[in-house]
């Protein structure tokens, strides 16, 4: 059986970091709440401000002042707040739910979106998709027509689930628990809408570290660790209703004596996160550079090569590049457009084999992270399913010095 690892969530100033490490204690995720307050994925009553035909899309004000981009042509069927609203296209003025499905970058406002989703540690509950659907990680045949079957059986209309990877590791008993809760969920939220103004909250998405325990692959953690009592109790109280399953993990830590932060050396994992310059043990190094249009990744040999053995030194690198890089989009949580600068390799035979290697390596993230191509440059693009916003716009690195 697989060895599994440890997740540590620790207060560091005005932040509190959860901290995925591996049964090698190799740090593999950061997630951080601080700051500015998370929005993501939380359900607004929202009023159209704007209508933008060029464009298809609709700016609406989620909470007073301030505005989301809602694109019209994702969204069909808009959840109207006034029941008698007839069906049709929006106008200004119009009330309706909405979620934060993309948080505010540079500029740009949050993207709103009416296809409503909760996700729970099996299942993902979508009023956009109806029926159930398998995430492309359940390769068991039996299992996707066993939930299948007892799925039919309830004969729910106008909303949907994906069944994600961690259900391989559940009861169908669990699945199903998860499927029950948040169909009820759903009609909770939408009847309050009936009852609340414009502009109030109508459901809190989780914090990003109890999302951490929801979303980490079942087997990856074993304990999750945390020297704060507060924090304690809240995924204590979390894992009671959710998560019962995993309630033996959860453990308090007496940082009176050492806290995690020291334990752990976070402050020095956090400091080599937040850096744009990464070493290779080839003596190689990354050159990490976020822009407001995409992420660039230098791959640099750091080192004097001969022109004799430049070839398989030059692919040697690349591969050790390409694991770490596959490391680091997902510890830094990287999103959108990123664009990678290998090394210049002659050989065809070589760049199919660093092609093949990344690929299977990306396919191992949690978040969805497709490898377009590679150019005659050398130049790979990569595209990262855009979520919560990277740790780099998150943390301020000067506040962890203090």
């Amino acid at each position: 059986m697989k060895k599994q690892g440890k997740l540590v969530i620790t207060r560091i100033n005005e932040y509190v970091f959860s901290l995925l490490y591996d049964n090698g204690n190799n740090l593999m995720q950061v997630n951080c709440d601080g700051g500015e307050q998370n929005i993501l994925n939380n359900i607004y009553i929202g009023r159209v401000n704007n209508l933008m035909p060029n464009i298809n899309a609709a700016f609406v004000e989620f909470s007073k002042g301030r505005m989301g981009y809602y694109p019209i042509s994702a969204n069909d069927e808009p959840v109207f707040v006034d029941l008698e609203r007839t069906p049709g296209p929006l106008r200004v003025g119009d009330e309706i739910l909405v979620q934060v499905t993309k948080e505010s970058v540079g500029n740009k406002e949050p993207v709103l979106s009416s296809d409503i989703t909760f996700a729970g540690k099996y299942v993902v509950f979508s009023l956009g998709k109806e029926g159930i659907f398998f995430s492309n990680k359940i390769k068991w045949p039996e299992l996707k027509e066993a939930i299948q079957t007892r799925y039919d059986k309830l004969g729910y209309k106008g909303f949907g689930y994906i069944v994600r990877t961690n259900a391989m590791h559940a009861s169908i008993k669990n699945v199903f628990e998860e499927i029950e809760f948040f169909r009820n969920l759903w009609i909770a939220t939408s009847d309050l809408r009936i009852y609340r103004k414009c502009y109030a909250l109508l459901y809190q998405a989780p914090s990003s570290y109890i999302s951490s325990i929801r979303d980490g692959y079942h087997n990856e953690v074993g304990r999750i660790i945390t020297d704060d009592e507060k924090i304690y109790q809240e995924i204590k109280d979390y894992l009671e209703v959710y998560q019962l399953e995993d309630i033996n993990k959860l453990k308090l830590h007496d940082g009176s004596v050492t806290p995690l932060k020291v334990l752990y050396n976070v402050d020095r994992d956090l400091e080599r996160v937040l850096s744009e310059k990464v070493w290779l043990k080839s003596g190689g190094y990354l050159y990490i550079q976020p822009t407001e249009a995409l992420v660039s990744i230098d791959v640099n040999s750091g080192k004097y090569v001969s022109k004799r053995e430049a070839e398989r030194e030059y692919l040697k690198v690349n591969l050790e590049a390409a694991e770490e890089i596959a490391h680091q989009i997902r510890l830094r949580n990287l999103s959108g457009i990123i664009i990678v600068d290998f090394i210049n390799m002659k050989s065809e035979e070589n760049k199919e084999t660093l092609i093949k290697t990344f690929d299977e390596l990306l396919a191992k993230d949690p978040i969805k992270t497709v490898l377009v191509d590679m150019t005659k440059l050398n130049l790979v693009e990569i595209t990262r399913k855009k979520g919560r916003r990277p740790l780099h716009e998150l943390v301020n690195k000067s506040i962890l010095l203090k």
